[in-house]
């Protein structure tokens, strides 16, 4: 009797290599799948004519569901059937909409001073337009004597006050206190404005009843890009106003560091005196020797918190 490894029994193979065979009509031991018994070619071939016998299959359902069209009737029957499918899902028509009667635009009604230049500081075109229209002065102004373009230029309009320009507008128009739109510029911190007034013409040095310049505005307002702009358009950086300040005074006063820097880069003067017989220099002091007064004055006060 011959004894077979575990191996072996696997592989359908004897220690000679040959195919484990067992005798016609004997059962094979164990119940394995008859497959096992099969060389490797013979279950290749078999698993090939699986794999094409499914595709016959396929193909003969795939013929099954086409239709012929072999003649005209045939023909005639697939357009009924199309057509059949079209009316079944039929979108229904849309409702007409209603046609919107398209009312004519009311004219606006006449536009006054008031509103003119309340149009022009909340930037309503159309309010500005009516009144030019209509012939309204462009230079029209309040009891402050102050115009359309000042209010424009203070709020940052720019398209208004090139409108406003080319209606006729003055662009060195004087409000009471002898403040041109460049002032109003300079005020609201609008370098676009400011840039736009000045390649018009305006002036840079132009001084107001206290002999402030628009250096001196931008300074106050803590408009250091206005300031820098200005300076490089040929502000006289060391001008005066009827206190004697400097826009370095001014500076210094309001403790805008950094405009005070850009007047001293740009060569600002430090020993010009004010009124008081102040330089900015001295003028610092006084400021410093106030807050250190101040602080000490609140050393141990019970409300101090330490």
């Amino acid at each position: 009797m011959d004894f077979i490894s575990i191996q072996q029994l696997v592989s359908g193979e004897r220690a000679n290599r040959k195919v484990l065979e067992f005798g016609h009509g004997v059962p094979d031991p164990g119940g394995w799948p008859s497959d096992w018994r099969l060389g490797p070619q013979e279950a290749v071939a078999r698993e090939k004519l699986k794999l094409e016998e499914e595709k016959k299959k396929k193909l003969e359902r795939f013929n099954s569901s086409r239709l012929t069209l072999d003649n005209m009737r045939d023909l005639e029957n697939l357009i009924q059937r199309r057509r059949k499918k079209r009316l079944r899902h039929k979108v229904p028509p849309r409702e007409a909409e209603p046609v919107v009667e398209q009312q004519p635009q009311v004219p606006l009604e006449p536009v006054d001073l008031e509103m003119f230049l309340k149009a022009a500081a909340e930037n309503q075109e159309a309010l500005i337009d009516k009144y030019l229209t209509d012939g309204g002065d462009p230079n029209a102004h309040d009891k402050l004597h102050r115009t359309a373009l000042h209010w424009a230029c203070l709020k940052g309009h720019g398209q208004l006050v090139n409108k406003l320009l080319a209606a006729g507008a003055a662009i060195e128009a004087r409000d009471l206190l002898d403040r041109t739109p460049v002032f109003w510029a300079c005020r609201g911190g609008h370098l676009d404005i400011l840039k736009l007034l000045l390649n018009r013409g305006a002036q840079v040095n132009a001084q107001d009843k206290i002999w402030s310049t628009p250096l001196h505005v931008a300074v106050r307002t803590g408009h250091s890009d206005c300031l820098e702009h200005l300076i490089e358009c040929g502000a006289h950086i060391n001008a005066q106003d009827k206190e004697g300040d400097t826009a370095l005074h001014e500076a210094v006063r309001y403790g805008h560091h950094k405009a005070t820097k850009l007047l001293l880069l740009y060569g600002a003067k430090l020993g010009v005196k004010n009124v008081a017989s102040l330089t900015p220099v001295q003028l610092a002091r006084d400021w410093q020797r106030g807050i250190r007064e101040a602080l000490q004055a609140h050393v141990g006060h019970p409300r101090t918190r330490c």
